[in-house]
């Protein structure tokens, strides 16, 4: 087994070569053993942004104000400034059975602006899925904060059960300067409890990862800025990550960047025509293979 940049083990392809040399009680085991090797990795604090404009900026984001601020930092939703809804999808390691969708909107509201989002991470014998609701508000020119709500829940195939869990996070974004801007998000401060109860009574127990990201963002001019951020899950080491982006005109942008735990480089491009935004990224593992990434939002007049 080794685990992929989402910290989950590629436990796909282990079913793939397993499963047919399995039968009854050992074939009914399976999904079970995939629930323990998930729980393991959940808990190593892996809550990835989700996002094709970050995964190509190595996954940094947490100054953005676009519509997957919703993944990365809901104070970011405050900065919108018209109402626009998204689809995604991702393929980890060009997987169909680690493939990803998720969707979301964000509705500017007075000073501030309700985002909704979900999205959807398996397959039949396991299935992750996520629904948040937040609120962001601008306080002035310099500073927005935003808080959200969300339903993280595991589905197990073969009846072992569901697990779910109920988690908050903290936003917030400040003008240092003229040219820099911080961002800081706090996700799962309650620490929420994954419990799942399958076949035989079999418990399993979890911790949500508790996850602090700060981070910089420096715009050296109107086409190009460069972002630095820091990760800490309170049971991990720490996790860096950097990105640029540079658009050369009102139509196209390139982005680049680096993360580690474990390392990837990254790369993307996005293009905006009229009211739609299309972002294209590859974050690539050495060891696993590219993960790429397209996301289409449409903003609304």
């Amino acid at each position: 087994m080794y685990v992929g940049d989402r910290g989950y083990t590629k436990r796909v392809c282990l079913a793939d070569h397993i499963q047919p040399l399995l039968s009854g009680t050992m074939r009914r085991l399976l999904p079970l053993l995939l629930y323990f090797v998930h729980a393991s990795a959940f808990a190593g604090g892996d809550h990835l942004p989700l996002g094709a404009r970050s995964a190509g900026m190595g996954y940094t984001g947490l100054t953005h104000t676009d519509l997957w601020s919703v993944r990365l930092n809901p104070a970011g939703m405050a900065g919108v400034e018209r109402p626009v809804a998204g689809l995604l999808y991702q393929q980890h390691f060009l997987s169909n059975e680690l493939a990803q969708q998720g969707l979301a909107a964000v509705i500017p509201v007075g000073k501030g602006a309700f985002g909704v989002s979900a999205d959807r991470f398996g397959y039949s014998l396991y299935t992750e899925s996520r629904v948040g609701v937040g609120y962001a508000m601008r306080f002035g020119d310099g500073l927005r904060a935003g808080i959200q709500l969300n339903h993280v829940g595991i589905r197990l195939g073969e009846n072992y059960g569901n697990s779910s869990a109920l988690t908050a996070e903290l936003g917030v974004q400040a003008r240092l300067t003229k040219e820099l801007w911080l961002g800081a998000h706090l996700y799962n401060p309650t620490q929420a409890l994954l419990g799942s109860t399958g076949e035989g009574g079999v418990v399993v127990e979890e911790r949500v990862p508790t996850l602090l990201r700060v981070g910089l963002t420096y715009t050296f001019s109107t086409k190009l800025q460069m972002l630095v951020e820091a990760e800490k899950d309170i049971d991990q080491a720490e996790r860096f990550r950097i990105g640029m982006e540079y658009n050369p005109n009102k139509v196209l942008f390139l982005r680049t960047g680096i993360s580690t735990g474990p390392v990837q480089a990254h790369f993307g491009a996005g293009f905006r025509v009229k009211q739609l935004d299309i972002d294209l990224a590859m974050a690539v593992r050495s060891q696993l293979g590219p993960t790429p990434v397209i996301g289409i939002n449409y903003r609304f007049k």
